[in-house]
């Protein structure tokens, strides 16, 4: 019971706004190749520098082909060998992302010969060479939200990628986590994360190119347990469906929104937390009651997504006349007590951006940047319904 009290508590609390980013780069990949010098021998393992780079770039290679050794040929050099050689190795194994992500150990000798300098690696490594080359490429923060959609979505506790064009912290990668896990409310596992510890790690920390390794703590038959939940949602969901057909030929959101209203038991900040329970006449929390939405616009065919903001959570959705905000409140009725949230419940109203950043009473922020553009398709205020 206890636990139940303190998940309810944590989902009815949304995250921190996400910091401030660049607008989204569509998703893609790309190959990235280490350029060398040449080689001196046909087999690869003998590599000739002449420069820093050269000599980064060699060191480079042998550790993306995931060797153990190799050997490297300094001719002309005209820099600090041992110097340079110690700055190489910590910029292959702290600051590359490949290496980062799979070195363990990297030592090397320096043998002065007549007209060059031979350096002998020996490479140890954390990770296999399949787990190094099943990395996913993506590019931007859409490539990063799509890649943890994706783990959400699937059935195994981890994920690692390679991300270019991302510069955000491991606070971002983790708050668009808690986006990931919200946009599946019919995995109510998933809901968990925000309760136990899950484990983000980018390889290097900075930059904007890494790898970005997530771990989730699923629990021993959470995959069954994941089952049995959506079919009892979807079961749920498809009764209150039928038994309150649409007035055209499909449904609105304002529709759906009611079905929400007077499905669940009534506003209760200790309430169930899970769209199942909003949907079967329980207390629902405004996150439950949120989840129970968002789910209803999916299988609606209702384009849908939630947001992160100050202290909520809420949803945009696609209504007649573009995207919209709509709001916890809109999901309760006039008795519920839902003040808190700084938006009476009646009359129902989907917000613009401009609209919600207006109301006073709460302080609603988002990162604009995630989500697309909630505005009047005719370019003016929506006045009507906003003065009354």
């Amino acid at each position: 019971m206890l636990k139940k009290q303190v998940l309810c508590l944590v989902l009815s609390l949304a995250l921190l706004p996400l910091p401030g980013c660049a607008a989204m780069l569509e998703r893609g990949h790309e190959t990235i190749t280490t350029h060398v010098d040449y080689a001196v021998t046909e087999d690869e393992s003998v590599l000739r520098a002449e420069t820093y780079q050269g000599l980064v770039s060699a060191m480079l290679y042998f550790v993306n082909e995931h060797r153990r050794g190799g050997t490297i040929r300094l001719y002309n050099y005209t820099g600090d060998v041992e110097a340079d050689l110690a700055n190489a190795r910590d910029e292959v194994m702290y600051k590359d992302p490949l290496g980062a992500f799979s070195i363990h150990g990297f030592t090397y000798d320096l043998t002065p010969i007549l007209t060059y300098y031979e350096v002998e690696l020996r490479i140890t490594y954390s990770r296999t060479a399949q787990e190094v080359d099943s990395l996913r490429e993506v590019t931007g923060l859409a490539g990063v939200r799509q890649e943890l959609k994706r783990l959400v979505s699937g059935q195994e506790g981890s994920a690692a990628f390679l991300a270019s064009y991302f510069s955000g912290d491991e606070e971002m990668v983790r708050n668009l986590l808690y986006l990931a896990c919200m946009s599946a409310p019919g995995l109510t596992a998933h809901h968990d994360w925000n309760y136990f510890p899950v484990s983000i790690s980018l390889y290097p920390e900075t930059g904007t190119r890494r790898v970005i390794e997530v771990k989730l703590p699923l629990s021993d038959g959470a995959a069954e347990e994941e089952k049995e939940y959506t079919q009892q949602l979807e079961a749920a969901a498809a009764a209150l469906l039928e038994a309150n057909p649409p007035a055209g030929e499909s449904y609105t959101v304002e529709e759906l929104a009611a079905i929400v209203r007077n499905a669940h038991g009534g506003y209760d900040r200790y309430g169930v937390c899970e769209a199942l329970g909003a949907l079967t006449g329980e207390p629902a929390t405004a996150a439950a009651a949120i989840l129970a939405m968002e789910y209803l616009c999916q299988q609606c065919g209702i384009e849908v997504e939630p947001v992160s903001g100050l202290s909520v959570l809420w949803l945009i959705v696609a209504a007649e006349d573009g995207y919209r905000h709509l709001l916890p409140s809109m999901l309760f009725t006039g008795e519920d007590e839902v003040g808190w949230m700084g938006v009476p419940p009646e009359p129902f109203h989907l917000y613009t951006d401009q609209e919600l950043m207006e109301l006073e009473e709460f302080g609603w922020e988002w990162d604009t940047a995630l989500y697309p553009a909630c505005v009047d398709e005719a370019g003016f205020p929506q006045t009507a319904q906003a003065e009354e």
